[in-house]
């Protein structure tokens, strides 16, 4: 028989309550699940495993004399105030601290490596004008004038000019390579970890191509402004902002950035109507039919009627698209090794490599930053390298 380990039967009722399931659905996969919570247990490695999958609950966590603090500070940061999602689903704890991890690991390297804090970060506060702001960034960026219009690239573009300056993106549709842990759109869109070395922005890849360039957008001028942000703005108009100074802030210079005052009223056309002028806007753009809607108001060329109105059908489009992404079953996708380069950039992965080739990290170390182990992870560094 195997030998057991005492857990806490407090662990057991933290994990239980973390995980947001119910004791009688989980007595049907555990039978001692009701004994378990209420007197210290001897476990199996081999039941910690399966309980540590089913509540996804980190598997060292169960060997705790107390429950972990969990107080995750970016939470502190939300966009908008919603009862919904005042508490965090698990992926989003997990996704949250995996960038940080990987935060630390790149600000480490930076310093290590003798480079410069980056001086945009916390360069500016709210009473620069928004379109000044935006051409700072745009200027610092290297990509000055009209970038996206009609740039079929556009995405791509800005997260080139990203890394060109330090910045580091992450996207992900899950929690690091855990396929059954999708990560909730209407949970979060975005974040941004503030750090003058290695700033990091996380996309929520389950958002439509469009919303994430503006959430992009977005995140970048948190960091110019130095705050921590938990983007979860669902694009209802009746919200409550945490900081609504602070947001209306950062969505007028996405806007900026992205719509341009002088081109956009020069490509309006007020001898058609409202959704042939955001149809039109949108594909030379590369924006999301709502940021149009709200700068045409916000630029007075439609009524608050008129917005009101097609604000509306908007939304309910975009949610209706939203669902039907998240429903649509894909076989035969990108391989494990596109997916990491994709979902981690190649240069935080080369980084990574470097610094276990130097000795500075631990193989051990570079496989747990980059989720792939032995010959997997030696094929990734070769499939990245040879994709340059």
């Amino acid at each position: 028989m195997a030998k057991g380990v005492k857990i806490k039967p407090i662990i057991i009722q933290w994990a239980v309550r973390s995980s947001d399931r119910e004791l009688d659905e989980l007595s049907n996969k555990f039978k001692k699940i009701n004994q378990w919570i209420s007197e210290e247990s001897e476990l199996t490695v081999s039941e910690i495993n399966k309980l540590s999958n089913e509540l996804k609950i980190p598997f060292g966590y169960f060997f705790l004399q107390e429950p972990p603090n969990e107080e995750i500070e970016l939470l502190k940061y939300r966009t908008i105030d919603s009862e919904e999602n005042n508490k965090p689903s698990r992926e989003l704890i997990d996704t949250i601290k995996l960038m940080e991890t990987k935060q630390s690991f790149m600000r480490d390297t930076m310093i290590e490596d003798g480079f410069s804090l980056l001086e945009f970060v916390g360069s500016t506060n709210l009473s620069i004008p928004p379109a000044d702001l935006a051409e700072k960034i745009k200027k610092r960026l290297g990509i000055e004038g009209n970038w996206n219009y009609k740039n079929k690239d556009a995405f791509n573009t800005l997260l080139k000019a990203c890394s060109d300056n330090g910045i580091v993106i992450m996207r992900n549709s899950v929690v690091g390579t855990s396929t059954n842990r999708k990560l909730n759109i209407n949970e979060f869109r975005a974040f941004v970890l503030i750090d003058e070395y290695a700033p990091f922005v996380f996309l929520n890849t389950n958002d439509s191509y469009r919303a994430m360039i503006f959430s992009l957008c977005h995140e970048l001028v948190h960091i110019w402004l130095g705050i921590d942000e938990l983007y979860n703005n669902d694009y209802k108009q009746d919200q409550n902002y945490n900081n609504k100074k602070l947001e209306a802030y950062c969505n007028q210079v996405s806007a900026e950035l992205l719509l341009p005052v002088a081109s956009v009223i020069s490509n309006y056309d007020r001898e058609k109507d409202i959704f042939y002028n955001i149809e039109k806007t949108v594909k030379a753009y590369n924006v999301s039919s709502l940021v149009v809607c709200i700068r045409y108001k916000n630029l007075k060329l439609i009524d608050n009627q008129t917005f009101e109105e097609t604000y509306r059908v908007l939304q309910e489009e975009m949610q209706e698209k939203l669902e039907i992404k998240s429903k649509r079953k894909t076989s035969g996708g990108p391989s494990f090794y596109t997916m990491t380069k994709f979902r981690l950039g190649e240069k935080f992965i080369n980084t990574v490599h470097r610094k276990a080739q130097e000795g500075r990290i631990l193989y051990l170390e570079a496989y747990e930053l980059v989720g792939a182990r032995g010959k997997t992870y030696d094929k990734l560094i070769d499939y990245v390298e040879d994709k340059k």
